[in-house]
């Protein structure tokens, strides 16, 4: 299966111009013979709330983004997804789900069904602050081989790669929001998961533009191996690379997969990564209060 990762110049909260530039991305990835393409962070607006330090403008702009699944957003990536033909990964969105709201990507499928959905487990303090809550669990897509879901921060925790990697991931597939400074940690983060597990991680990053053409943010696009650590990446905006699978996919029935205690093995990372996020919250908490 060839995959298409994306690099879009996204222009802050532009929903129409950011979907005319994807559909000519998914549009010509579908004629290269793609079938998988992955958007990036918070399409079609852009993710760029985390990249300013006012705090008050930037939980209007959560509260106003949050919606519910199925939503607007949704339904924009759904139409992309059929109207290409293709199968379709985007996130995370801003998922309005009761209280809570969450950073959520989706898998969706070339007849418009959502057939993965993916609450971010690693929220980062500002996040936390924004009044964002992280999932559960880390979770896998079926298509032609097995690929773990990742998002943003999550690159940063090696056990939610490790239970991927466990679980039989042959690949892990991730977006990550625009930084407006250290990019190039985002490649050093996942050449360390690389490593750590052997297998290859499909990154998709994205540029956020300003109302004023001001270039504000950025995170690369790239594909780790075990073999090239870095095996490829997009150097122009509004550009996609092209991977086959069958490249970048490892087969994890191997030694791991084979552990009579791999469940005990699973449910202690599982438990590790709950008790990280339950301190870290706490420690914010406290911080907020004490200030």
């Amino acid at each position: 299966m060839l995959i298409s990762l994306t690099y879009l110049k996204m222009k802050e909260m532009s929903r129409k111009h950011n979907i005319e530039k994807a559909k000519k991305l998914i549009k010509t990835s579908k004629e290269r013979g793609a079938k998988l393409v992955v958007l990036p962070s918070l399409f079609p607006v852009g993710n760029s709330f985390e990249l300013y330090n006012n705090e008050k403008k930037m939980r209007s702009m959560v509260k106003n983004l949050a919606e519910k699944i199925p939503g607007s957003s949704t339904d924009i990536l759904v139409k992309l997804a059929m109207e290409g033909e293709v199968h379709l990964i985007a996130g995370p969105l801003l998922e309005q789900a009761g209280p809570k709201i969450f950073l959520t990507t989706l898998v969706i499928s070339p007849d418009g069904e959502i057939i993965g959905k993916y609450r971010k487990i690693v929220v980062s303090e500002k996040d936390i602050r924004l009044g964002i809550s992280g999932g559960k669990e880390p979770i896998y897509v079926v298509l032609d081989n097995k690929y773990g879901i990742i998002s943003e921060d999550d690159l940063m925790s090696p056990e939610i790669s490790r239970i991927l990697s466990l679980g039989g991931s042959q690949a892990v597939i991730g977006t990550m929001r625009a930084l407006n400074k250290k990019q190039e940690i985002v490649k050093h983060l996942a050449i360390s998961r690389t490593i750590e597990n052997g297998i290859s991680y499909l990154v998709t990053g994205e540029m956020i533009e300003n109302e004023d053409g001001e270039i504000i943010g950025s995170s690369p696009t790239f594909i780790t191996t075990p073999e090239s650590l870095i095996y490829k990446e997009a150097e122009e905006e509004d550009s996609m690379i092209l991977v086959e699978s069958s490249i970048i996919t490892q087969n994890k029935e191997n030694a791991f997969s084979r552990l009579s205690n791999m469940e005990t093995i699973i449910n202690g990372l599982c438990k590790s990564i709950k008790k990280n996020r339950i301190l870290n919250e706490k420690a914010i908490t406290s911080k907020t209060s004490e200030s």
